[in-house]
Protein backbone atom coordinates (compact mmCIF):
# COMPACT_ATOMS: atom_id res chain seq x y z
CA UNK A 1 0.00 0.00 0.00
CA UNK A 2 2.60 2.60 0.50
CA UNK A 3 3.85 2.42 -3.00
CA UNK A 4 0.27 2.60 -4.12
CA UNK A 5 -0.13 5.73 -2.09
CA UNK A 6 3.66 7.36 -3.34
CA UNK A 7 2.11 6.97 -6.45
CA UNK A 8 -1.03 8.33 -6.08
CA UNK A 9 0.62 11.14 -4.49
CA UNK A 10 2.58 11.92 -7.89
CA UNK A 11 -0.19 11.31 -9.93
CA UNK A 12 -2.29 13.90 -8.02
CA UNK A 13 0.86 16.16 -7.82
CA UNK A 14 0.55 15.85 -11.74
CA UNK A 15 -3.28 16.48 -12.16
CA UNK A 16 -2.64 19.66 -9.87
CA UNK A 17 -0.48 21.24 -11.72
CA UNK A 18 -2.73 20.35 -15.00
CA UNK A 19 -5.40 21.90 -13.44
CA UNK A 20 -3.54 25.10 -13.15
CA UNK A 21 -2.29 24.87 -17.02
CA UNK A 22 -6.52 24.46 -18.00
CA UNK A 23 -7.72 27.62 -15.99
CA UNK A 24 -4.47 29.20 -17.73
CA UNK A 25 -6.28 28.06 -21.28
CA UNK A 26 -9.52 28.73 -20.35
CA UNK A 27 -8.73 32.44 -19.35
CA UNK A 28 -6.74 33.14 -22.34
CA UNK A 29 -9.04 31.36 -24.68
CA UNK A 30 -12.15 34.01 -23.40
CA UNK A 31 -9.93 36.43 -24.21
CA UNK A 32 -8.68 35.24 -27.66
CA UNK A 33 -12.95 34.77 -28.16
CA UNK A 34 -13.56 38.59 -27.35
CA UNK A 35 -15.07 40.10 -30.42
CA UNK A 36 -13.81 44.12 -31.35
CA UNK A 37 -16.11 45.31 -28.47
CA UNK A 38 -14.84 43.14 -26.03
CA UNK A 39 -17.65 40.94 -25.25
CA UNK A 40 -17.30 37.29 -25.04
CA UNK A 41 -20.11 34.54 -24.87
CA UNK A 42 -20.82 32.57 -21.81
CA UNK A 43 -20.30 29.53 -24.14
CA UNK A 44 -17.48 30.99 -25.06
CA UNK A 45 -16.13 30.72 -21.43
CA UNK A 46 -17.72 27.77 -20.49
CA UNK A 47 -16.40 26.18 -23.45
CA UNK A 48 -12.95 27.18 -21.94
CA UNK A 49 -12.81 26.06 -18.73
CA UNK A 50 -14.74 22.59 -19.47
CA UNK A 51 -11.51 20.40 -18.96
CA UNK A 52 -10.73 22.61 -16.11
CA UNK A 53 -13.78 21.81 -14.59
CA UNK A 54 -14.16 18.34 -15.30
CA UNK A 55 -10.38 17.65 -13.87
CA UNK A 56 -11.13 19.23 -10.73
CA UNK A 57 -14.02 16.64 -10.11
CA UNK A 58 -11.33 13.50 -11.09
CA UNK A 59 -8.86 15.34 -8.71
CA UNK A 60 -11.16 15.09 -5.55
CA UNK A 61 -11.72 11.56 -6.06
CA UNK A 62 -7.91 11.36 -6.47
CA UNK A 63 -8.05 13.28 -2.74
CA UNK A 64 -10.27 10.95 -1.42
CA UNK A 65 -8.91 7.85 -3.01
CA UNK A 66 -5.58 8.45 -0.71
CA UNK A 67 -7.60 9.03 2.21
CA UNK A 68 -8.91 5.59 1.56
CA UNK A 69 -5.05 4.45 0.89
CA UNK A 70 -3.58 6.20 3.85
CA UNK A 71 -6.28 4.29 6.63
CA UNK A 72 -6.33 0.96 4.71
CA UNK A 73 -2.91 1.04 4.48
CA UNK A 74 -2.21 1.56 7.83
CA UNK A 75 -0.02 4.29 7.06
CA UNK A 76 -0.55 6.18 10.59
CA UNK A 77 -2.18 9.57 11.70
CA UNK A 78 0.04 12.37 10.21
CA UNK A 79 -1.00 10.70 6.49
CA UNK A 80 -4.22 10.19 7.38
CA UNK A 81 -4.39 13.76 8.71
CA UNK A 82 -2.42 15.54 5.77
CA UNK A 83 -4.85 13.85 2.84
CA UNK A 84 -7.79 14.08 5.15
CA UNK A 85 -6.53 17.98 5.00
CA UNK A 86 -6.02 18.12 1.25
CA UNK A 87 -9.39 16.72 0.51
CA UNK A 88 -10.98 18.91 2.67
CA UNK A 89 -9.03 21.59 0.64
CA UNK A 90 -10.49 19.76 -2.51
CA UNK A 91 -14.07 19.86 -1.33
CA UNK A 92 -13.93 23.72 -0.54
CA UNK A 93 -12.57 24.27 -4.00
CA UNK A 94 -15.76 22.64 -5.66
CA UNK A 95 -17.87 24.82 -3.79
CA UNK A 96 -15.79 28.13 -4.41
CA UNK A 97 -16.13 26.96 -7.36
CA UNK A 98 -20.05 26.52 -7.57
CA UNK A 99 -20.66 29.28 -5.32
CA UNK A 100 -17.94 31.74 -7.70
CA UNK A 101 -20.67 31.61 -10.73
CA UNK A 102 -23.29 33.67 -8.45
CA UNK A 103 -20.49 35.51 -6.42
CA UNK A 104 -17.55 36.13 -8.67
CA UNK A 105 -15.17 37.80 -5.54
CA UNK A 106 -15.51 34.25 -4.67
CA UNK A 107 -13.23 33.42 -7.62
CA UNK A 108 -10.42 35.46 -5.47
CA UNK A 109 -10.72 32.52 -3.09
CA UNK A 110 -10.72 29.82 -5.49
CA UNK A 111 -7.34 30.64 -7.13
CA UNK A 112 -5.66 31.28 -2.84
CA UNK A 113 -7.51 28.07 -2.11
CA UNK A 114 -5.70 26.41 -5.22
CA UNK A 115 -2.19 27.87 -4.17
CA UNK A 116 -2.84 25.73 -0.76
CA UNK A 117 -3.67 22.32 -2.64
CA UNK A 118 -0.77 22.53 -4.69
CA UNK A 119 1.87 23.65 -1.85
CA UNK A 120 -0.13 20.38 0.10
CA UNK A 121 0.41 17.97 -2.44
CA UNK A 122 3.55 18.95 -3.39
CA UNK A 123 4.62 18.36 0.18
CA UNK A 124 2.77 15.11 0.57
CA UNK A 125 4.08 13.85 -2.42
CA UNK A 126 8.17 15.00 -1.51
CA UNK A 127 7.52 13.48 1.88
CA UNK A 128 6.00 10.09 0.67
CA UNK A 129 8.65 9.66 -1.61
CA UNK A 130 11.35 10.72 0.94
CA UNK A 131 9.60 10.04 4.69
CA UNK A 132 7.32 7.15 4.57
CA UNK A 133 9.50 3.98 3.83
CA UNK A 134 12.68 5.61 5.69
CA UNK A 135 13.56 3.58 8.60
CA UNK A 136 12.48 5.36 11.97
CA UNK A 137 15.74 5.54 14.58
CA UNK A 138 15.35 6.36 18.07
CA UNK A 139 16.07 9.77 19.62
CA UNK A 140 19.26 10.17 20.96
Amino acid sequence: MRNVFKYLTSLLFLTVVAQVAFAGYGAFNAVDKADDKGSVSKHAVDHGFSAHAALGSIIVAVMLLLVIVAGAGRLGKPWLHWTGGIFALGIVQMLLAWLGNSVAALGFLHAVNALAIYAAVALLAHRAWTKLDAPRTAPA
